[in-house]
């Protein structure tokens, strides 16, 4: 059987678990069906986004690619998820709490993170939600304009079980085009369910 993870990653990327555990997440990919495909990018800073993001199966099949993976990523949960018994393992594969009712600036938050640190991976959904949107939240481009770092597409296909780690955005500043170019971009793979 071929292998699910077709991936490079860099030498010095920052890992956040070792082989036995990337063989966990290789095992959880093969199980599904799924397989990872790409090139993992070598800049030290790097905002992710992945997408369509339509069923809580995403976040299990990303656990499987982020295990097989072995880097470390930072991304954003709900904060009700980090309650009792899921709460460690939520920040041991790299998840900080966001509370979608807070008044907090979470774009100038991440920003000072990338600020902050000589290398940072961070993924976001930027659907917003698991509910069908017409037009995304801008969010993500806000932080790559002001952090200075590139956005990485990375794709969930239920069609062909692939998840891509896809190109570079190619981002002008106009945040509308910008948001509408990487929109069309992901309307070529499809979401499991509105769930």
């Amino acid at each position: 059987m071929a292998s699910p993870f077709q991936v490079q990653v860099p030498q010095d990327a920052p890992m956040m678990c070792g082989p036995v555990l990337r063989a966990v997440g290789r095992s959880m990919l093969r199980f599904g069906g799924w397989k990872l495909v790409g090139n993992f990018p070598t800049d030290k800073k790097v905002l992710l986004i992945a997408a369509p993001h339509t069923s809580n199966w995403d976040w299990i099949i990303g656990i499987g690619a982020l295990l097989a993976l072995g880097i470390q990523l930072t991304y954003m949960a709900k904060h009700s998820l980090f309650k009792g018994p899921t709460g460690w393992l939520m920040r041991s594969t790299g998840a900080v709490p966001i509370n979608r009712d807070s008044a907090r600036n979470t774009v100038d938050e991440i920003v000072d993170q990338f600020e902050q640190r000589d290398q940072l991976y961070y993924l976001i959904a930027p659907e917003g939600t698991r509910k069908k949107v017409e037009r995304w939240k801008s969010g993500f481009l806000r932080v790559a304009y002001k952090a200075k770092v590139p956005v990485l597409r990375v794709s969930f296909d239920y069609a062909t079980k692939t998840i891509s780690l896809g190109t570079y955005a190619e981002l002008t500043g106009d945040i509308d085009k910008d948001l509408e170019a990487v929109q069309n971009y992901y309307s070529q793979f499809q979401g499991k369910s509105y769930s």
